[in-house]
């Protein structure tokens, strides 16, 4: 399969570029490009047979939507082009999107208190209502209605999707991993009680894959790591170093995690990769890429 991934360069981008080079031909699509670029001619010039669309700006600051922004530009007007292309060749596409389109879902009621941080009283299902809070939360949700445009598509919403290997843009696993490494104390809110199901990247490209095969399109599903690989911050610090020290800032969540209902009743799929199994690897990764 020719596969078209656009945002290969981030972090997400990058750990599925790497997982689906190894079964398919893959076609980077970055900054330099822009995404606005995209048309039918170029995807009928390079044989693509799919679109996979990691490209977006994560603005998790800004509250309100500005139009003619950065974030308008690329993750509402950027899919313009993008759906039209697919939609012209009849080709399928794939568009990541995120669990902030359903904003904070857990309050104190909805959590119980463990040794080890809070445990959800219950999973987010792919049928949460909406409920945007940031300006990159507002434009990814308005991304997916323009995805639904194509019928050959398929929204996926990711918890907390993480890779084996450094970025300079990393996630909040690789800045913590990289301040304990300073000998420094991680900025937590909550005291790092807040849960996350951590979901490996490899077990995203199995789902891509599946969705490809399987050719069943026009659904919006919820991609977390499963019950298994629910941790607190203050777990995944621990796992990283027993012996660090948090240092407390306000704000904060309880926590966020999918019950992936959707993707198993259409894919029957699990995510199997275990945190626990593959930290000694991004640890070792990291500080390997941090003495170059």
């Amino acid at each position: 399969m020719n596969i078209l991934l656009t945002g290969h360069e981030g972090y997400v981008g990058v750990g599925l570029f790497n997982y689906l080079s190894t079964n398919h031909s893959v076609t980077g699509w970055g900054r330099k490009q822009d995404i606005l670029s995209i048309t039918p001619e170029i995807l009928k010039k390079q044989q693509i047979t799919a679109v996979v669309n990691c490209a977006t700006v994560m603005d998790r600051i800004s509250p309100n939507f500005v139009l003619n922004s950065e974030s308008d530009r690329v993750n509402i007007e950027g899919m313009k082009p993008l759906v039209r292309a697919v939609q012209e060749l009849n080709i399928p596409l794939i568009h990541i999107s995120t669990k902030d389109v359903f904003g904070d879902c857990f309050s104190c009621e909805d959590v119980k208190e463990t040794p080890e941080g809070f445990r959800p009283k219950f999973l987010v299902d792919d049928n949460q209502p909406f409920s945007p809070q940031t300006i990159y939360a507002k434009t990814k949700l308005i991304s997916e209605f323009i995805t639904e445009t194509h019928s050959k598509s398929v929204v996926i919403r990711l918890s907390s999707c993480y890779t084996d290997f450094d970025h300079h843009r990393g996630n909040w696993i690789v800045n913590i991993i990289k301040t304990l490494f300073k000998g420094e104390s991680p900025r937590v809110t909550n005291t790092g009680r807040q849960f996350r199901d951590l979901l490996h990247v490899h077990d995203l490209g199995i789902l891509i894959e599946q969705i490809l095969e399987s050719k069943k399109y026009g659904v919006k599903i919820n991609a977390g790591g499963g019950v298994d690989n629910i941790y607190s911050i203050l777990q995944i610090i621990r796992m990283i170093l027993p012996s660090a020290r948090i240092a407390e800032i306000d704000g904060g969540d309880y926590g966020f995690a999918f019950n992936n209902r959707l993707a198993n009743e259409c894919y029957h799929w699990h995510p199997k990769i275990l945190f626990k199994e593959r930290l000694p690897l991004i640890k070792k990764n990291i500080q390997e890429h941090i003495k170059e």
